[in-house]
């Protein structure tokens, strides 16, 4: 698995969520086990992702948990590492010890870095008008259907071919986007329209 950086922004493809909360943080937030899978890789694991206890975002998980499989929910969020700064304490020696009688779970299970949906909220709350965000399309979760990665391997083809600046980072594109709205999962790039809802697309203007 590819280093993850802390305080990076991410957007989370969410095909597999735990309903109880397997940990109340100190704040108001609570933690639930999440499965994953890397997008440039067949790597899956499992993590937390971290929610304001309230949140409408706990609702529409539950409310989809059966069929996150074929209509996954993307989450914005941002990663943070065990006892960063600002994040939860002793997180690694802590989700360890709720996932050892798992083995399936504790053999993949990625125990340095969570993901906090709440940060993301706050940061997006107080962030300028304008300001770029950086969105690392780091994390997608596991169980994709076979013609869906098909054609999100496409799709991430033909934005390549277009743009050979890009030299296969995401990350470029949204540092130089027109357009980007991560609650609706749309990007503006060139003559591009880019959407993550659901699964990856690009719709080339040109071609309309």
């Amino acid at each position: 698995m590819s280093p993850m950086k802390d305080n990076a922004t991410t957007s989370v493809k969410v095909t597999g969520f735990l309903s109880d909360p397997i940990a109340n943080v100190d704040g108001g937030t609570q933690l639930y086990l999440i499965e994953f899978t890397r997008k440039d890789s067949e790597d899956y694991g499992y993590t937390s992702l971290e929610i304001k206890e309230g949140d409408k975002l706990i609702d529409e998980l539950k409310a989809k948990q059966d069929d996150l499989v074929d209509n996954p929910v993307y989450v914005l969020a941002k990663v943070r590492k065990s006892d960063g700064e600002g994040a939860v304490k002793n997180y690694t020696r802590e989700f360890k010890e709720t996932i050892k009688e798992n083995k399936a779970i504790s053999q993949l299970a990625e125990t340095e870095y969570y993901v906090s949906a709440d940060e993301a909220n706050t940061e997006r709350l107080y962030a300028s008008a304008g300001a770029g965000i950086a969105v690392l399309f780091g994390l997608v979760f596991f169980y994709s259907a076979y013609a869906t990665r098909r054609g999100e391997d496409k799709a991430y083809g033909e934005l390549y071919a277009a743009y050979p600046e890009l030299n296969y980072s995401m990350d470029t594109v949204l540092e130089n986007a027109t357009y980007v709205d991560n609650q609706l999962g749309i990007i503006l790039y060139k003559n591009h329209l880019i959407s993550t809802f659901k699964n990856f697309q690009v719709y080339d203007f040109n071609k309309s």
